[in-house]
C-alpha cells in the first residue's frame, strides 16, 4: 500500500506536504522524486500524487485524478476521559483504527478527569487515520457535561450505554447493527450514578452489557464499538 499523507486541498494539481510529513517522506519513508503516495482531505477525497521536488521540509507533490470515497455510517463513542492521557490516547487510537467516526468526551458525576487535550488527542486521532489508510477523518466533539448531551437530540437511530450496575441489560451484539446509525456511551471507572442511567433510559438508551467480566473504560470502549461494528 502506498504511503497516505493528509492535505486539505487536494484539488489543486500541484500541493506541499507540512514540513512534518515531508521530514516523515524524505527522511523516514526514504521517498524520492518520482514516488507515488496517496493523499486525502479528510472529508471523502483521495488522489494518487507523485512526488516531484522531494524535499524534507516543503515536499512539492503533483496531484491525479480526484476520488470521492462514501461517508460511513455514524459509529459514535461518547466516554468519560480516564485520568491518564495516555490511555485516553490509547481509545482514541484504536477506536480510530476501527472505524468510529466521531468521539464525544463526556464529563459526568464520577469523572476522573474534566479537562480535554483536544490538539493532543487530534493529533493521536490524525496519525491513526493515516496508520488504517482511511479516507474520512473522525470528528472530535467538544467535552460536554454527561447530562446535556445524553438529553439533546443526537438523530442517532441506535443508542447505547454501558454500565456495571447489577441491573437489566442486553447483549450489545444482540442490539447492534451497522447498517445503521450508532453510538456507545462508555462511563468512568466509578461508573454511572443510577439518577444518570435513569436520564439515559428516559432518552431511549438501551442499556448493554459487554460481557461477564468487569472492564476498564478504555477496554470496554473497544470491545463495545468492535463488537458494533461487524
Amino acid at each position: 500500500m502506498l504511503p497516505f499523507f493528509i492535505i486539505k486541498n487536494i484539488e489543486n494539481k500541484i500541493c506541499f506536504l507540512s514540513e512534518t510529513d515531508s521530514r516523515h517522506a524524505i527522511k523516514v519513508l526514504r521517498m524520492k522524486n518520482n514516488d507515488e503516495l496517496t493523499v486525502i482531505n479528510g472529508f471523502g477525497l483521495y488522489g494518487l500524487a507523485e512526488i516531484i521536488d522531494a524535499n524534507p521540509k516543503k515536499t512539492k507533490i503533483k496531484i491525479g485524478r480526484i476520488r470521492q470515497e462514501k461517508k460511513p455510517v455514524h459509529l459514535g463513542l461518547a466516554f468519560c476521559p480516564t485520568k491518564s492521557n495516555d490511555r485516553n490516547g490509547l481509545i482514541i487510537e484504536k477506536a480510530t483504527e476501527i472505524g468510529v467516526t466521531d468521539f464525544y468526551p463526556l464529563t459526568s458525576q464520577n469523572s476522573e478527569r474534566r479537562k480535554w487535550n483536544f490538539e493532543k488527542f487530534n493529533k493521536v486521532l490524525v496519525s491513526a487515520v493515516k496508520q488504517s489508510q482511511q479516507f474520512w477523518t473522525p470528528k472530535i466533539h467538544e467535552i460536554q457535561n454527561y447530562y446535556n448531551f445524553i438529553s439533546s437530540n443526537l438523530g442517532i437511530d441506535l443508542k447505547f450505554l454501558a454500565h456495571c450496575k447489577e441491573l437489566k441489560k442486553n447483549k450489545i451484539k444482540e442490539l447492534s447493527n451497522p447498517m445503521k446509525s450508532q453510538l456507545i456511551v462508555v462511563g468512568p471507572e466509578g461508573d454511572f450514578t443510577l439518577e444518570e442511567l435513569k436520564l439515559a433510559e428516559e432518552n431511549n438508551f438501551k442499556m448493554i452489557s459487554l460481557g461477564q467480566n468487569r472492564l476498564r473504560t478504555e477496554t470496554a470502549c473497544i470491545v463495545g464499538i468492535s463488537i458494533m461494528k461487524l
